[in-house]
C-alpha cells in the first residue's frame, strides 16, 4: 500500500499534463481556424480590387494576435503590402499627442488646466473673446474655438519633389517643396494678428470651451505647446516617451527615420499615384507606421485603459480615457483627450474606443472593444474619393474584423 499512493499522485500528474497538451493543441487548431477564415475573408474583400494595398492588426493588451497584409505597395505590383509596410496614418496621429500630453504633465512641464500662451513663445487669442483664455485641454478636447480654414490649412501639404511621373497625381492645393517651413513658423503665420496669413475667421464667434470643433491646427498646436513646455522637439519626445518604449522600429515622423524599402506608396486608384507629400502640421496627420507597429501602441492603449499601461502612470491614463459629452447636431457624443467613443464604426454596431484617418491616398481607423479588450487596426494606401468602390471595400475589411473579433 505503501508506494499506491506516488503511483496515484504521478497518474494525476500525466493525466492533468496530457488534458493541458489537448487544450493547448485544441485552442491552436481553433485559432489557426479562425485566422485562415480571416485570412480568406480580407482576401476576398481585397478581389473587390479597389484598393491598391491594405494590412490589418487584430490585439489584446498581451500583443499582436493576428496581423497581415494584403496588395501591394507600388504601381508595379513587386513589392507586396505586409503587415510591416509603412506609411503616414493620419489623424490617428493625434492619439500620441494625447499620450505625449499626458507625460509631459507628469514630467511637471505643463498643466492641462493652464492657458497655452503661458508656454508659447507667442501669443494666440480669439479676437471674439480676446479676455478669455484658450487652455491646453481645449486644444485636446477640440474646444479651443480655433477653426481649420481650407485655404491656410491647406499650406500645410508640402510636395516632396516638383517634378512628377506621369501617373503621379498632384492636387492643386499641394504646395512646392521650396516653401516649407517649420511647425512654429506655420502656427505663427496662421493664428497670431501679425501672422503672414492671419485672419478672425480662424477663430469661431464661440467661447473658448464651450463647443466641440475638430481642428487639425488646433491639434498640431498643442504639439507645439509641448514641445514649448518641454523644451524638447516633439518629434524626439514622441521618440524617446513612446516609439522607443514600444519598440516601434518601424515608425517615425519622416521617411529619414524609418527603412524606405518598406514604405508605400499612396494611390489615388489602382492606375494612378499621388504624388509623394509631407505636411508642416506633422504631429496631427503625419506620423509613419505599419499595421504591426500601431497594434503594439494599441495593445499599450488596451492595457492603459485596464490601468496597466506602461507609458503613463495610472491617473493619466484616467484622464486619456475620461468621458467629456458634447452635443453634435443635438446628438451627445462622448470623446477623451484626442480619442473618441463611438457605438459602432463602417456599419458595424459595436463599443468601440480610438480614432480614424483620412489624407490624399490614406485610410485607417484604429479601434479597441472596452468590453472584450480586443483591438483592430487597418491601414490602406488608396484614396477614398475617387471610386465608389473603395468604401464598399474598407466596410467589407471592418466587417471581417467585427465578425472575428472574440478569437
Amino acid at each position: 500500500m505503501k508506494n499506491l499512493f506516488p503511483i496515484i499522485i504521478l497518474s494525476i500528474v500525466l493525466l492533468s499534463f496530457k488534458q493541458k497538451t489537448e487544450l493547448h493543441t485544441t485552442n491552436k487548431k481553433t485559432n489557426t481556424t479562425i485566422n485562415d477564415t480571416l485570412t480568406n475573408n480580407l482576401k476576398l474583400a481585397y478581389e473587390k480590387d479597389a484598393i491598391t494595398g491594405f494590412s490589418v492588426s487584430v490585439v489584446n493588451e498581451n500583443g499582436l494576435i493576428y496581423d497581415k497584409g494584403f496588395g501591394f505597395a507600388d504601381i508595379d505590383h513587386h513589392q507586396p503590402y505586409t503587415s510591416h509596410t509603412v506609411q503616414n496614418i493620419a489623424s490617428i496621429s493625434k492619439t500620441l499627442i494625447g499620450i505625449s500630453l499626458l507625460k509631459a504633465q507628469e514630467l511637471g512641464k505643463l498643466n492641462l488646466d493652464g492657458p497655452i500662451n503661458k508656454y508659447l513663445p507667442f501669443t494666440i487669442v480669439n479676437p471674439n473673446y480676446p479676455n478669455t483664455p484658450i487652455l491646453i485641454k481645449h486644444l485636446a478636447y477640440h474646444t479651443s474655438s480655433i477653426t481649420d480654414l481650407d485655404e491656410i490649412y491647406a499650406k500645410s501639404y508640402i510636395l516632396t519633389k516638383n517634378e512628377h511621373a506621369d501617373n503621379e497625381g498632384v492636387y492643386d492645393y499641394f504646395n512646392k517643396p521650396e516653401t516649407n517651413i517649420s511647425l512654429a513658423n506655420f502656427i505663427q503665420n496662421s493664428l497670431t494678428q501679425n501672422g503672414k496669413w492671419y485672419t478672425k475667421k480662424s477663430f469661431s464667434d464661440v467661447k473658448p470651451g464651450e463647443k466641440r470643433e475638430y481642428s487639425n491646427i488646433a491639434a498640431a498646436l498643442c504639439a507645439l505647446v509641448i514641445e514649448s513646455a518641454t523644451g524638447q522637439d516633439y518629434r524626439s519626445f514622441t521618440k524617446e516617451n513612446i516609439i522607443k518604449p514600444l519598440r516601434m522600429n518601424s515608425s517615425g515622423w519622416s521617411l529619414k527615420e524609418i527603412d524606405f524599402t518598406k514604405r508605400s506608396r499612396l494611390f489615388a486608384n489602382k492606375e494612378k499615384m499621388i504624388a509623394e507629400y509631407s505636411l508642416i502640421t506633422y504631429a496631427d496627420g503625419g506620423f509613419l507606421t505599419s499595421s504591426h507597429d500601431l497594434g503594439l501602441f494599441l495593445s499599450e492603449l488596451i492595457k492603459g485603459y485596464r490601468g496597466n499601461g506602461t507609458l503613463l502612470n495610472k491617473e493619466s491614463y484616467q484622464k486619456l480615457f475620461e468621458k467629456n459629452t458634447f452635443l453634435n447636431d443635438k446628438k451627445s457624443e462622448e470623446y477623451g483627450i484626442f480619442i473618441e467613443f463611438r457605438d459602432g464604426f463602417l456599419n458595424s454596431k459595436e463599443d468601440l474606443i480610438g480614432h480614424n484617418g483620412s489624407d490624399p491616398g490614406v485610410f485607417t481607423a484604429m479601434y479597441f472593444n472596452p468590453h472584450t479588450k480586443i483591438g483592430k487596426i487597418v491601414l490602406a494606401n488608396t484614396d477614398t474619393d475617387f471610386s465608389d468602390k473603395v468604401w464598399p471595400e474598407i466596410e467589407e475589411i471592418w466587417k471581417s474584423l467585427s465578425i472575428n473579433k472574440s478569437h
